[in-house]
């Protein structure tokens, strides 16, 4: 249960707000949802939150565009999430909707996604075997006759956020 912090001695005091999350934004980078609910929980007031989070924004400290952009693109690159976990990861740290459509439908193409699904199954220790048929291309993980299996597989792919035609393309 999130228990908020007591307030502090300044909670009217912008000088102080914009120290404390100064020192937040030192620690890691962060939303303006994140930041605003760290100074909420330590009692500072809506009027001086709303200065300081302009402040930073004049400053470009704080940039949710830029910040949506270089944690998608470490979320491909070192995590195994599909479109959808991606997605659920940007609202857990209060991204804007319409920040996480454009980046998203920017960032992260069905092919991109097939490929960390692989890299995903691979380092589960699925084989994928690669065959071209005509005109499309087509992934085979294990034996056809496992249907327990591709279900497992599917389910597996879902719970990590995966879209159903990145799904279908290397289950079925």
């Amino acid at each position: 249960m999130f228990k908020p912090k007591k307030p502090t001695k300044k909670p009217q005091d912008p000088a102080h707000a914009y120290d404390y999350a100064v020192f937040l934004l030192s620690l890691k980078l962060r939303t303006v949802g994140e930041v605003l609910t760290k100074m909420k929980a330590r009692g500072y007031s809506e009027r001086v939150i709303d200065e300081v989070l302009e402040r930073l924004k004049e400053n470009k400290y704080l940039d949710d565009q830029r910040y949506a952009e270089i944690f998608l693109e470490n979320l491909k690159t070192y995590r195994s999430f599909g479109f959808y976990g991606i997605k659920k990861k940007f609202m857990e740290k209060k991204v804007p909707p319409e920040i996480i459509e454009a980046v998203l439908g920017k960032g992260l193409s069905v092919a991109e996604e097939t490929k960390i699904a692989e890299r995903l199954l691979k380092k589960e220790g699925f084989e994928i075997k690669k065959s071209v048929n005509e005109d499309e291309l087509q992934y085979r993980t294990f034996d056809e006759d496992s249907s327990k299996q591709k279900a497992k597989l599917a389910n597996r792919l879902k719970s990590r956020g995966f879209r159903g035609e990145v799904i279908a393309k290397l289950v079925f």
